[in-house]
């Protein structure tokens, strides 16, 4: 599903964001990306976005090199990868309901599946009441949840989420990540980048510990990498 082979990531200053990333993720799997801040946890869910390209080494999406991909060619990738970034990226003038039928409309569905899926999310984050709100006018929490069912409502087959437990209380929290594990289960590949020790003991999943852009350890085999 997803392959990194001796991967560096160099920022426009200069600086190496990640350093000889070797990491193989198999469909499905839910995986926790952690690390204090600065680690590169981010910089790893934006490189297998295709919004930063690597200096050095190799990454695979289904078998297709990103860093080989023209513009083009990852835009039509991306639409199987739904992205939840702490910048949230929502259209704060248009309603919930419309910031969420806009991906749907590129599929060209009708109007009664479109609404189905969108009524669908919002009762499973508890926001249908919010349906015709304006983006503006909504709490950060809610913000959150709203970009999470943005980035779910295509049936993804890659979710990358930082931190989206971040502003939401334990209850909301939980909610969004029963429907996370809900979605890995049926196989949709899952990274969340979080600094939440909670959520990562009460739903388990694999574990890659980064520190200063370089993995140092991963659960997968219990792995602690050597000359890290």
């Amino acid at each position: 599903m997803v392959e990194l082979h001796k991967v560096d990531v160099v920022y426009e200053d200069g600086t190496k964001g990640l350093k000889d990333l070797d990491i193989h993720i198999d469909r499905g799997e839910l995986i926790y990306i952690t690390g204090n801040s600065g680690a590169g946890k981010t910089s790893l869910l934006r490189l297998l976005y295709g919004d930063l390209m690597p200096a050095r080494g190799v990454v695979k999406l289904e078998k297709k090199n990103i860093g080989h991909l023209k513009s083009a060619n990852v835009a039509y990738l991306r639409r199987d990868i739904g992205v939840v970034f702490q910048d949230f990226k929502l259209l704060e003038d248009e309603t919930v309901y419309d910031n969420l039928k806009l991906p749907l409309e590129i599929f060209y569905l009708n109007k009664t599946i479109i609404q189905e899926r969108i009524y669908s999310l919002l009762k499973q984050l508890d926001l249908f009441t919010h349906r015709d709100f304006l983006v503006r006018k909504l709490s950060g929490g809610e913000k959150q949840r709203i970009a999470l069912a943005r980035a779910l409502i295509n049936d993804p087959m890659l979710l990358l989420a930082d931190e989206p437990t971040g502003n939401l209380d334990i209850k909301n929290a939980d909610k969004v990540m029963d429907i996370l594990l809900n979605k890995s289960k049926k196989g949709t590949t899952t990274l969340i980048a979080t600094h939440d020790k909670r959520i990562i003991k009460e739903y388990p999943g694999r574990i890659i510990y980064l520190e200063h852009g370089k993995l140092t350890y991963d659960s997968a085999g219990g792995r602690k990498i050597q000359n890290a």
